[in-house]
């Protein structure tokens, strides 16, 4: 079944109707989506749990990892990773040196919500860059929903 069409005034998620078949993506683990674009992207950001399974990872205490490896960007935002030059502090010769820990920030690129507004934006923030678009698996309509609502802190 397919969902119904976006009508104006629906909001953003509404209008990212245009995915409605699904799209192809599939990780290349190039570590172009942990470089900053900025306009809003130059930030990493991460839930309290994972910053403490992280800190968990490196033998420290969550002050520690924090004072280590992280940067306040926001008042009252939870804490950023630090960059190095132009990429996450943790991109080391191009890869993630901790992948199986990145936050669900990492985890659900690009299926945040400011990236599907529209097939546009889609293309200008993701595609030109990203060589897994239209790649591999297909994703449904519905996974690609539930990755958009678990990439929101």
């Amino acid at each position: 079944m397919n969902p119904p069409a976006a009508r104006p005034g629906d909001g953003p998620a509404a209008e990212a109707a245009w995915f409605a078949r699904g799209l192809r993506f599939e990780c290349s683990a190039c570590g172009k989506c942990c470089s900053n674009h900025g306009d809003g992207y130059e930030f990493v950001w991460s839930r309290h749990e994972e910053r403490v399974a992280l800190a968990r990872h490196f033998g420290v205490s969550l002050e520690e990892f924090e004072q280590t490896w992280c940067e306040s960007v926001e008042h009252g935002a939870e804490p950023s990773f630090k960059s190095r030059g132009q990429a996450c502090i943790f991109l080391q010769d191009g890869r993630c040196s901790v992948y199986a820990l990145r936050p669900s920030q990492c985890r659900t690129f690009p299926f945040w919500p400011e990236l599907l507004v529209d097939e546009d934006t889609w293309q200008r923030d993701v595609a030109s860059f990203c060589p897994g678009v239209g790649q591999g698996p297909l994703h449904s309509h519905e996974s690609i929903r539930a990755q958009m609502r678990r990439s929101e802190l």
